[in-house]
C-alpha cells in the first residue's frame, strides 16, 4: 500500500465539497495533542518567513540628490532601496551606475516621472509592444525611469522577478500604475540588461560626451539622442560622484 504525501494533498486542494469532508474525516481521526494551538507543527506551520535583506545602498542620497538636482523628499529609502536591488541583480560596476543614473536622470526628469505622462491610449493593439488584449496601450505605457513601454517588456520584467524568487502579481494585474513607482529602477534594469548595456559601457570607460551620446542613442533610439546635453550633464555629475575628476 502505497504511503499518502500530504505535500501533494496541500498542491490539489482546491475547496470541493468533498475535500472538505475528506478534512473533516482526517481531523476528526488525528490525536487531541496534534491539534492544539501548543503543538510543534501548528507553530512551524504559523511562522512568518523573515523578509529579505535589501542590499547595502552603493550611493547615499546625498549623493543620488546632487546627481539628480531633484528636491531631497523625492529620494525616499523605497527608491533608495529599489536602486541597490537593482545595482546588485544587474551586477552593475561603478561606470555601469554611472551611465545607467546619467540615462534615467535624463529620461525621468530627475527621477520626476516614474510613468509616462502620456496616457498611452495610442499604444492599443501594437504586436511590436506586444500589446495584443483590449487595454494593453494604457495599463502598459512607459513604466520606470527608462519608460519600458508594452505588455511584452512587462511580462519580460515579471518572469524575470520570478525567476529572482520574488513573484508579483500585481506587475501584470495592475501595470504601470504598480511598476512604475514600486519598481522604478528595477524595471528599467532589466531592460539595460536585456539589451546588453553592460558591455556596450565596458567599451567606453572615458565617459566622453561622444560616448555618453552613444549610450544615449542606444536608450533612446537617435544619433545624436534626444537631449544630448541633459543626458551628458546627469552623466558627468554621476562620474564625478562615483569615480572621481
Amino acid at each position: 500500500m502505497s504511503r499518502i504525501n500530504l505535500f501533494n494533498f496541500f498542491d490539489y486542494y482546491k475547496g470541493t465539497a468533498e475535500q472538505k469532508e475528506a478534512i473533516a474525516l482526517l481531523q476528526s481521526a488525528m490525536p487531541e495533542t496534534l491539534m492544539r494551538d501548543q503543538s510543534a507543527w501548528v507553530q512551524q506551520f504559523r511562522q512568518k518567513p523573515e523578509p529579505p535583506t535589501a542590499p547595502e545602498w552603493p550611493i547615499t542620497k546625498e549623493e543620488m540628490i546632487y546627481i539628480m538636482q531633484c528636491p531631497s523628499d523625492r529620494i525616499t529609502a523605497d527608491l533608495m532601496n529599489d536602486f541597490a536591488q537593482c545595482v546588485a541583480d544587474c551586477e552593475m560596476d561603478r561606470l555601469e551606475m554611472v551611465y545607467f543614473l546619467g540615462q534615467c536622470g535624463h529620461e525621468s526628469l530627475g527621477l520626476y516621472y516614474n510613468i509616462e505622462e502620456y496616457s498611452g491610449i495610442g499604444y492599443e493593439g501594437r504586436p511590436d509592444l506586444g500589446n495584443s488584449q483590449p487595454g494593453d496601450g494604457v495599463k502598459f505605457a512607459g513604466q520606470g525611469y527608462l519608460q519600458c513601454t508594452g505588455r511584452a517588456n512587462t511580462q519580460d520584467f515579471s518572469n524575470y522577478m520570478d525567476s529572482l524568487g520574488r513573484h508579483d502579481p500585481n506587475i501584470m494585474e495592475v501595470g504601470k500604475t504598480w511598476n512604475g513607482p514600486r519598481y522604478p529602477w528595477s524595471i528599467s534594469g532589466n531592460w539595460w540588461r536585456n539589451n546588453n548595456m553592460k558591455a556596450l559601457c565596458a567599451g567606453r570607460k572615458e565617459c566622453t560626451n561622444a560616448q555618453i551620446d552613444e549610450i544615449g542613442a542606444r536608450v533612446n533610439g537617435m544619433n545624436r539622442p534626444n537631449g544630448a546635453d541633459d543626458r551628458i550633464a546627469y552623466t558627468d555629475r554621476a562620474y564625478r560622484t562615483l569615480i572621481g575628476v
